[in-house]
């Protein structure tokens, strides 16, 4: 279900929708949506609950992810990474980073709130 809603935003933000629905081919509103989408998606650490936190803690790339990464990072430092592959490559990374920054997020959220111990020094 989707809602139509009137938003002010910040001309920044409106050069940057635009810039990227040229380059892609798409209506701005589709990238703000799917921006919005994205944002909603991940939800501030502090806001999950306590179970969410600790599946959070334990969270790591699916097994099928993790196993493109590694051919790729291996073919990569053989210099056998053609262009797609190396987009993925980029993409798999960057995920990768970002769930390495979310857990690290859930874990010092997971002490403060006394749901495991800190890490030893």
């Amino acid at each position: 279900m989707t809602l139509q809603v009137t938003l002010n935003v910040s001309n920044h933000v409106v050069e940057n929708a635009q810039r990227i629905a040229q380059q892609t081919k798409q209506p701005m509103e589709k990238i703000l949506s799917e921006w919005l989408d994205h944002v909603a998606e991940e939800l501030p650490v502090e806001s999950l609950s306590d179970k969410e936190i600790s599946i959070l803690c334990e969270a790591r790339l699916p097994e099928a992810e993790q196993n493109e990464l590694s051919v790729l990072l291996a073919d990569n430092r053989e210099g056998k990474l053609e262009t797609i592959r190396r987009v993925r490559l980029d993409h798999l990374m960057q995920k990768h980073d970002d769930l390495l920054l979310r857990k690290s997020q859930a874990l010092r959220e997971a002490v403060k709130r006394n749901l495991r111990e800190p890490l030893a020094a």
